[in-house]
């Protein structure tokens, strides 16, 4: 098992890097042009925090793991999952990685829409490079999950900044300037969704992987929403 546990960090910090390349690909071009999607932000940090949420009933809850009555992003039982935390994974670990798979996909299914609809080779260009980052992390994601023995959650599953679907077909109609401006848009939604569900797992999980991998989360896409706010803007 500590074997299994070493081999899926490499992937996280895989994916790490290959957001940071995202992120300092630069900033749009103000005066008249287009740009790099994000800027330069720094490397993984080393683990901090812990996501909140109650043990399955096999386990007991630590009081570090405990959440208060008010915290935000706790997971449902349906989150967690049935598999009992385990590799120094608590169920806000489990949760975490259960919700990031598929929203992670959804950003790479908006990606793939901007590959072929964008009309600005700056999205495209932005969107070629999201699909790169998320596609690593939800490998590291599924290794984590097969490991403790849990799922991801369903496509359609109710997440902060998911879209729904029919915001995604309605995308998926659009062309150039017009999918530009929508695609920038849900992004920025998107990915303040990813931020909040990797807060939640830096103040309460307990895998250290996860953790180091939901703080380079929180800084690289905090960046790429700034870039996204920068480049739509321009469209004003």
């Amino acid at each position: 098992m500590t074997a299994r546990v070493t081999a899926a960090l490499p992937s996280a910090l895989t994916g790490v890097l290959v957001t940071a390349l995202l992120a300092g690909c630069g900033a749009p071009d103000l005066a008249g042009g287009a740009a790099s999607p994000a800027p330069a932000v720094p490397t993984a940090a080393a683990p901090a925090t812990t996501p909140g949420t109650a043990l399955t009933p096999e386990a007991t809850p630590s009081p570090e793991a405990t959440p208060t009555p008010d915290a935000p992003l706790s997971a449902t039982p349906d989150e967690t999952g049935a598999a009992k935390p385990s590799a120094g994974a608590n169920a806000a670990d489990v949760a975490f990685a259960r919700q990031m798979v598929p929203h992670h996909l959804q950003a790479l299914e908006m990606a793939r829409f901007a590959q072929t609809r964008a009309g600005d080779p700056w999205v495209r260009e932005f969107a070629a490079k999201v699909a790169t980052a998320r596609d690593t992390d939800i490998r590291t994601f599924k290794d984590w999950l097969d490991m403790w023995g849990a799922e991801p959650l369903p496509r359609d599953h109710k997440m902060p900044g998911a879209q729904t679907r029919a915001e995604i077909e309605a995308l998926a109609k659009l062309n150039g300037p017009s999918f530009d401006r929508k695609y920038v848009t849900l992004m920025i939604e998107h990915d303040n969704g990813a931020i909040k569900l990797a807060r939640t797992e830096q103040a309460d999980g307990a895998f250290e992987g996860a953790k180091a991998l939901a703080v380079a989360t929180a800084t690289s896409l905090g960046a790429e929403v700034k870039e996204l706010k920068k480049y739509r803007a321009l469209l004003d």
